[in-house]
């Protein structure tokens, strides 16, 4: 796995193409820049899951019964080749949280185990580590990590300093949704490695971010999501297991294939709209015609830029960066702390999105984390300057 390219500018990069926010469905009258929550989907790959919806209604049996294994091998191999994993090691499901699960509630623990995460861990994963440790007895430790971070040496650091006897897995997220680190996932999985524990990665944002070589990072679990910056259709997902840890993991969902391995197991898990996962490749292959270095190097640099212009329009009500500004330990979205004064604004963080949408059309995340505000900004080739200059005057206007 690479990072996305620390480029020496703070300038915001060279559209990839005119007009390329039409190639969208975004509605044009509302300033997206919250592309990590949900991602978003170009027209092409709608159309492409329309298609295969439209097949799937008019022959059923031979797509989703016949034609299934043919049609997912094919997709397969396309994600294989992007995400850099075998395909038999790995296979859909509808989103990341979903493959945590599998692989959480298929491991066994008991009284005393640790399940060792930092408190910058997504929330759905928090719950689902607390369900299976409440079941079996064992005991989830987070790891606080403050903010401001300087180097990829410190998650690691504190990520040691966490590791004890009793720790049994290590989940970590590669890129964090609250707070938009990039996490050294290889080094900690070379140091949980050594002490002989398995570490499950959360990837959801992984995918069309950074450049992804799963099988070379060494862990044991992968989990991500292609429908957020690889931008297939919502509810397609994989989950990639090492082929020594295959054997226990099954579905959440338990169904006719059980005991037959993983990839066989994913294939079937209960009667579901398969057209995203048969659709993902168009997916892939939209961004290819920029090419997905130029992709992610644009998408790099405008959430560098915006973590600086951002810092610098805000300094005057006490707005600090929270990574260092050359942009090298984010990928495409920035996390800033907003200043106390933002809660007379809105008395919770929902209020404070609701006024920044309903006032300024503005769609952009707020979150209450380590007891602060913070907002955090996406950056998808469909997005321009614009869009973040207008989220700097919108805040200032609302604490003038």
């Amino acid at each position: 796995m690479t990072n996305p390219t620390t480029l020496g500018s703070y300038d915001p990069p060279i559209p990839l193409a005119e007009q390329i926010s039409h190639e969208w469905m975004l509605d044009p009258a509302i300033t997206y820049i919250n592309h990590g929550c949900f991602g978003a989907r170009p027209r092409v790959v709608s159309q492409s899951q329309q298609r295969w919806r439209e097949r799937i209604e008019a022959r059923p049996i031979e797509l989703i019964d016949r034609r299934r294994d043919d049609l997912l091998s094919d997709a397969k191999a396309a994600v294989a080749r992007f995400v850099g994993v075998q395909p038999q090691d790995f296979g859909f499901v509808t989103n990341a949280t979903g493959g945590v699960n599998a692989v959480l509630q298929s491991l066994t623990f008991e009284p005393g185990d640790e399940l060792l995460t930092v408190n910058h861990v997504y929330n759905a994963v928090r719950q689902a580590m607390r369900h299976v440790a409440e079941r079996s007895g064992a005991k989830v430790i987070e790891l606080p990590i403050p903010l401001p971070v300087q180097s990829p040496q410190q998650l690691v650091d504190a990520i040691a300093a966490g590791l004890t006897d009793r720790t049994k897995l290590v989940v970590v997220d590669h890129i964090t949704s609250p707070t938009a680190l990039i996490f050294p996932v290889k080094q900690i999985i070379e140091l949980c490695e050594q002490r002989g524990i398995d570490v499950l990665v959360d990837g959801a944002h992984a995918p069309g971010m950074v450049d992804l070589d799963i099988a070379s990072l060494g862990g044991a679990y992968y989990s991500a999501n292609l429908h957020k910056w690889a931008c297939a259709p919502m509810g397609t997902a994989m989950l990639w297991v090492r082929p020594d840890k295959q054997a226990p993991i099954h579905p959440t969902t338990i169904s006719h294939f059980f005991g037959e391995g993983l990839a066989a197991e994913l294939s079937w898990q209960g009667t579901r709209d398969m057209s995203g996962w048969f659709a993902a490749p168009d997916a892939i292959a939209y961004f290819e015609q920029y090419g997905w270095d130029r992709v992610r190097e644009h998408n790099h640099q405008m959430a560098t830029w915006v973590q600086r212009m951002l810092c610098e329009r805000w300094a005057g009500i006490g707005v600090e960066p929270t990574t260092p500004l050359d942009g090298s330990m984010i990928g495409s979205m920035t996390t800033l702390r907003l200043p106390e004064r933002m809660r007379e604004v809105g008395e919770t963080p929902i209020e404070l999105h609701d006024r920044l949408y309903d006032e300024f059309a503005l769609e952009v995340p707020i979150f209450d984390w380590d007891d602060a505000w913070w907002i955090r900004a996406s950056c998808q080739i469909y997005n321009t300057p614009d869009d973040y200059e207008k989220l700097a005057d919108a805040v200032l206007k609302l604490l003038a």
